[in-house]
């Protein structure tokens, strides 16, 4: 049997709606502290605890954390980039000398980058090349055009990310998971087994020993380092969001049913999450791919499907996990 986790807030903020996803056969909500308060989360969890407490049935809550995200820099205005153009990128405010320097805050960005190198910017909507290496900057070309706003995502495929596995964001985020009572813990962009250890032992030293770790599958370290990661762990999830951004496109299918493989045969649980019904975010119906997308990665023995901004912040969240739970229906008339 194949599950739907949701992700909650603040479309579903409200105990009528968490009553339709629970009718629905939702059972693990999820919550994003890459975007949460605590003061607002826990609101939301006293709304759900007293729909528990008149369906006389749990919900599972699984906290996703943020982990250190890799940022461009406040702008004033949209600086706008023409394919081919080059310009600088530093890791440092004060050099910043022109509009069209773009400041990322990877404090080793000058030290770990190399000439012909790719850096994504914004989900693929800015790739640029490196062409000169400087000691204090790094000259790029732009590889196509583009608008660029404040703090957009940065992902740098191929390079080892010299960054803890666990921010003091984090931390805090944990803490108050243990003591909201949560049963799930994802981490993300999990490298290798030593993260999820790290994540035990934190766990451990606030007296928590029973919640259950997903390691999030998210950037290209995993490749060498997959058993072991799903050996110390509880839960793999795909989140194929980042993943496209470090890997080749064309690789994400095939790494899908090779982590999912991998998971089920060593009998731990796998989640495939990201855009699984993303147009409906704005649309009352999904596209056919999408259909095919949830059809395939149940007959792939997927044990959790997860929605994301589908359910949390746009128009569609009920009918989204309705659609969700006749495709899933369908596809295992054939398992």
């Amino acid at each position: 049997m194949t599950w739907i986790i949701v992700s909650v807030w603040p479309t579903t903020n409200n105990k009528d709606k968490l009553l339709k996803l629970y009718e629905n056969w939702v059972r693990i909500l999820r919550f994003n502290f890459s975007h949460r308060k605590h003061e607002d989360t826990k609101k939301l969890i006293d709304e759900i605890r007293e729909l528990e407490k008149e369906l006389a049935w749990n919900f599972c809550l699984l906290g996703d954390l943020r982990w250190p995200w890799i940022r461009t820099g406040d702008l004033k205005e949209p600086v706008t980039y023409k394919y081919d153009e080059t310009f600088k990128i530093v890791n440092k405010k004060k050099l910043v000398d022109n509009p069209k320097t773009i400041y990322c805050d990877y404090i080793r960005l000058i030290r770990d980058i190399e000439v012909n190198n790719k850096i994504v910017i914004d989900s693929w909507l800015f790739e640029v090349k490196v062409i000169e290496k400087h000691k204090n900057h790094i000259i790029v070309k732009a590889l196509n055009s583009a608008t660029i706003t404040s703090k957009r995502h940065i992902n740098l495929p191929g390079l080892s990310i010299k960054l803890p596995s666990l921010t003091d964001k984090d931390k805090e985020d944990i803490v108050f998971c243990i003591k909201n009572h949560f049963d799930y813990m994802a981490l993300s962009f999990v490298r290798k087994k030593e993260d999820i250890i790290e994540l035990k032992k934190y766990l451990n030293s606030n007296k928590s020993f029973s919640m259950k770790i997903i390691a999030k599958i998210e950037n290209q370290e995993w490749i060498n380092n997959i058993s072991d990661i799903i050996n110390v762990s509880d839960s793999i999830m795909i989140a194929r969001w980042d993943l496209w951004a470090e890997l080749p496109i064309e690789n994400i299918p095939d790494h899908q049913m090779r982590i999912i493989k991998k998971t089920k045969s060593k009998s731990k649980k796998v989640i495939v999450a990201t855009q699984m019904l993303e147009s409906m975010i704005s649309n009352p119906i999904p596209t056919r791919a999408e259909i095919s997308d949830i059809f395939y990665a149940v007959l792939q023995w997927a044990d959790y499907l997860m929605l994301s901004w589908e359910t949390s912040i746009w128009k569609h969240p009920v009918k989204c996990v309705k659609i969700m739970n006749k495709v899933i229906a369908e596809a295992q008339k054939y398992i």
